[in-house]
């Protein structure tokens, strides 16, 4: 939220007197008690990364998340998205929060909150984000106050949704960094299937199947497919063997699932290549198929 947007907003509701604004501190002339506005770090105190965060399986509905924080104690949130999807969120306490995109960029940081829960905290502030990447996204959120509730809606479709599902602190503390907190049962085929089923395809030089495996934004990809197909081709040709050593999957919901895998290429070179990679797939309802849709370096 623009800041001096923020501040007009305050002088509209408490009047039109002047008021000073010392480093990181607003103080507002009104009716008792006065609120006291503290500013956000322009970043976390301490940077999470994706193995300090938990998985959380976003769609059109709404996930909220209720837990506490402190000046000591930082939550992590991470969730796969497509590019051009919108994130929307809404906080209803006063807690800070950083966005980060999977390129480790910062999008967006929540600027102000109150100092204390006792001042009457901003209730429903609601924010909404135009994915700029395919892949991860993280959310941090911490306070520079001694302790903070905070509810945390969060969806990939329009707030507000009637009755969102709630997740507990306890559900989230009894929840591993790599389990996701919201999964809905699916009944379609293993995703893990799908992704040795691709690997399978590529060891029988089966490519144009192997292809047809990734989602068209996988395959229109510029930076890994400069000429389409035939890039993918002249990359999967030259390799000569492929073991899957560990396929594990980490995270599911009716549209999306992440997959982490163990690979060994051999080249026809006779080199040897060992990755560890995290692959995204999102469900084709029109090929009743599961596609990948991107893939990253663990």
């Amino acid at each position: 939220m623009n800041k001096s947007l923020l501040y007009l907003t305050i002088s509209i509701i408490y009047g039109c007197s002047n008021f000073s604004t010392p480093e990181n501190q607003l103080y507002l002339p009104s009716t008792s008690p006065t609120p006291t506005f503290v500013e956000c770090p322009q970043k976390p105190k301490t940077r999470l990364g994706k193995t300090d965060t938990k998985s959380l399986s976003l769609t059109a509905n709404i996930i909220t998340i209720s837990d506490t924080v402190n000046s000591e104690k930082q939550l992590g949130y991470k969730f796969y998205a497509r590019t051009g999807k919108d994130f929307n969120y809404r906080i209803t306490s006063n807690v800070c929060i950083w966005i980060f995109a999977p390129d480790t960029k910062l999008l967006q940081r929540r600027e102000l909150i109150i100092a204390t829960q006792q001042d009457s905290p901003i209730s429903g502030e609601q924010m909404s984000i135009d994915l700029p990447l395919t892949g991860e996204y993280i959310i941090q959120v911490s306070t520079p106050t001694k302790s903070s509730q905070f509810n945390l809606e969060m969806s990939l479709g329009d707030l507000p949704i009637p009755e969102p599902s709630v997740v507990s602190s306890e559900t989230a503390k009894s929840a591993s960094p790599s389990t996701p907190i919201s999964e809905t049962s699916s009944t379609k085929a293993s995703a893990e299937e799908a992704v040795k089923n691709y690997y399978s395809n590529l060891n029988q030089d089966k490519y144009q199947q192997a292809w047809n495996q990734l989602s068209s934004s996988f395959q229109n990809n510029q930076k890994l497919h400069p000429d389409g197909y035939n890039s993918y081709y002249d990359w999967w040709s030259g390799i000569s063997n492929i073991v899957i050593q560990n396929v594990q999957q980490t995270n599911t919901s009716t549209d999306t699932s992440t997959i982490n895998v163990q690979v060994k290429y051999t080249k026809k070179s006779g080199e040897n290549i060992t990755q560890s990679l995290e692959l995204f797939l999102i469900w084709n309802s029109a090929n009743n198929n599961w596609a990948i849709d991107a893939v990253t370096l663990n």
